[in-house]
């Protein structure tokens, strides 16, 4: 039995394309409008609230990343066992002791799962977050200072593996 029959009993009428036209586009536009709805729901695609007041301030942004770079510090940023640790030194070389050390962490691709995270010092003169993060691909964004002063900030995606992550 075929699905179509074309013979002079069931004739292929106007109303029959018609239904197939109709049904080839609406599951186009359903599908369309589903991964729009998902695309919309998972990133927002903000990346500061208002980019024009954000643009007055870039100047200053580049004057404070040059005033980091002249001071030569070396960071390490990483995720042993998914829990950050991250240690910055100064020029000869010695751990930077009784910083403040800040990081606000969500994934590249969606907002739902962002937060801060408040780093410890550690005995070996590192800094340690406080709660593991989950297997895949983080964003890191850390601020470290003393009081109000800021002297470093950086960027970085992390890439936790699933054997490495503690839940």
């Amino acid at each position: 039995m075929r699905f179509f029959r074309l013979d002079d009993e069931n004739p292929l009428t106007g109303w029959h394309m018609l239904a197939i036209v109709c049904a080839f586009f609406g599951v186009v536009i359903a599908v369309n409008i589903v991964l729009a709805v998902k695309a919309t729901g998972t990133f927002p695609g903000l990346v500061v609230e208002n980019s024009y007041v954000a643009s007055q301030h870039y100047d200053d942004l580049l004057a404070r990343a040059r005033a980091q770079d002249s001071r030569g510090f070396r960071d390490r940023l990483g995720a042993e066992g998914g829990v950050l640790r991250f240690s910055l030194a100064a020029r000869d070389g010695g751990l930077l002791r009784g910083l403040d050390v800040v990081a606000h962490v969500g994934r590249p691709s969606t907002t739902a799962e962002d937060r801060r995270f408040d780093f410890a010092p550690a005995a070996d003169g590192s800094y340690v977050a406080s709660e593991p993060l989950g297997p895949g691909l983080w964003e890191v964004d850390l601020e470290a200072g003393r009081g109000a002063e800021a002297l470093f900030r950086k960027t970085q995606e992390i890439f936790v593996k699933p054997s490495e992550a503690r839940s």
